[in-house]
Parts: C-alpha cells; sequence; structure tokens
C-alpha cells in the first residue's frame, strides 16, 4: 500500500464500486492477504489528507466494534467476536488518541517518526484486524448511502466512514 487511509489491505472483504463511485456490493474472497508490507517513508510522502481518512476510519473501529460486541452481534463468521478483536480495536483507538495528531503533524513534514509509524499500524493492521473479528455496525452502510443523495459529498470514503458511529 501507498497510503495509511484504509484497513483494506488486510481485510477478506472487498468493496466494488461502480465507475462514478457508487457502492455496488461487496465481494467474500477466502482469506485475508498473508502479508501486507508497508513502507513508511511512502506514506510520509503522501498528502497528509491520507492519513487523517484513515484515522477517521480507524476510530470508528472501536466505536462499532464495541458496539456490536455490547449487542452480542455476529462478525463475518457470523459469531460473537472474541475478546481479542475487541482488544485489538480499543488498541486501535488508544494508539490513535495518544499519536494521531503528532503523526498528521509528521506527514505534513514528510517525515517518519516515532510517532508515525504506530498509527501507520492501526490505520492498517490494527482496524483491519477489528472490524473483521469485532464486526461493523452502521457506518460503511452510511458511507455506501451518501452517494445516492441529491448532492453526493465530495469528502473521502474513510472519512465519511468516521461519522458513523456517532450517527
Amino acid at each position: 500500500p501507498t497510503l495509511a487511509s484504509t484497513d483494506a489491505p488486510c481485510s477478506s472483504l472487498v468493496v466494488i464500486y461502480t465507475p462514478e463511485g457508487k457502492f455496488k456490493r461487496y465481494l467474500m474472497i477466502p482469506r485475508s492477504p498473508t502479508l501486507v508490507l508497508v513502507d513508511s517513508s511512502i506514506i510520509a510522502a503522501a498528502p497528509v489528507r491520507f492519513l487523517v481518512s484513515g484515522i477517521g476510519d480507524a476510530l470508528a473501529t472501536w466505536f462499532e466494534a464495541e458496539d456490536c460486541r455490547i449487542k452480542g452481534a455476529g462478525n463475518m463468521t457470523t459469531r460473537p467476536g472474541p475478546m481479542t478483536a475487541f482488544e485489538l480495536a480499543r488498541f486501535c483507538y488508544t494508539t490513535l488518541m495518544r499519536y494521531g495528531r503528532l503523526a498528521k503533524l509528521a506527514c505534513e513534514q514528510h517525515q517518519v517518526t516515532p510517532a508515525l509509524e504506530p498509527v501507520i499500524e492501526a490505520n492498517k493492521l490494527l482496524s483491519g484486524l477489528g472490524f473483521e473479528s469485532g464486526r461493523l455496525a452502521a457506518a460503511p452502510a452510511i458511507h455506501n448511502g451518501m452517494p445516492v443523495l441529491p448532492a453526493p459529498t465530495q469528502a473521502w470514503r474513510r472519512t465519511k466512514v468516521a461519522v458513523g458511529p456517532p450517527a
């Protein structure tokens, strides 16, 4: 991956969009990727909006997973998620709260710092493991419905997902 805007590289869930950017369908592949390599210097060189978008998406992971845990909602296997998934989602949240602002500043300067590294890991890995094993709630559905509104928003997908948990 060349951006830290999404946890998609860790997932077996593929989201398919139309050429116009509207949600079309989900596709489940047989398994999650075996290996995901991320070069932090490439992430640091990318526009900061992608890192911030990934932070928003990753922050949503804990709120959604926690809500599903409380309600006993099944994950992608239809069974309740394991406690490890919920702890990973919580760790994702605490990592972003601790390092997020400093990581954004580092990315604005195109520098790899001790704060940027854990945020990349949270955006890519912790969020991905948390959502796949813990479950998603409303945020992705809210995003998928936005393009059909009369005045579609131009916000990045993950930024829109971030508004889902409060909704």
